[in-house]
C-alpha cells in the first residue's frame, strides 16, 4: 500500500503555486489599497462586498427548502438586534431545529 504513496511533482507544483498566488492576493490587496487613493463610491463598494458575498452564497441554499427559507428570515430578524456571529449561530440552530420538525 505504501508503494502507491509517491510524490507527484506536478501536483506538488500546482499546490505550491496555488498557495503562493493565494498569499500574494492576501498581501497584495492591502498593499495596493494603501497606495491608491479611493473615492467614496469605491470605499462604499469595498465595505459592502462581504455582505454581498454572504448573500450570494446563502440565497441558493435558503431557497432550496422551506425550512431553510424560514431560517434565513429568522437570521435577518435576529441580525437587526445582535452581533452577526450570534445571528449566524442562531441561524444554524434554527436550520437544525426546522429540518428536524419539517
Amino acid at each position: 500500500m505504501l508503494e502507491s504513496l509517491q510524490l507527484d511533482w506536478n501536483v506538488f507544483a500546482i499546490v505550491l503555486g496555488g498557495a503562493l498566488l493565494t498569499w500574494m492576493t492576501r498581501i497584495g490587496g492591502p498593499w495596493l489599497v494603501a497606495r491608491v487613493r479611493l473615492g467614496p463610491a469605491a470605499n462604499a463598494a469595498l465595505e459592502a462586498t462581504p455582505g454581498a458575498v454572504l448573500v450570494a452564497l446563502v440565497t441558493p441554499a435558503a431557497l432550496s427548502r422551506p425550512s431553510d427559507a424560514l431560517a434565513a428570515a429568522c437570521v435577518c430578524l435576529i441580525a437587526r438586534r445582535v452581533p452577526m456571529v450570534v445571528a449566524v449561530a442562531g441561524g444554524v440552530a434554527t436550520v437544525v431545529l426546522l429540518r428536524r420538525l419539517l
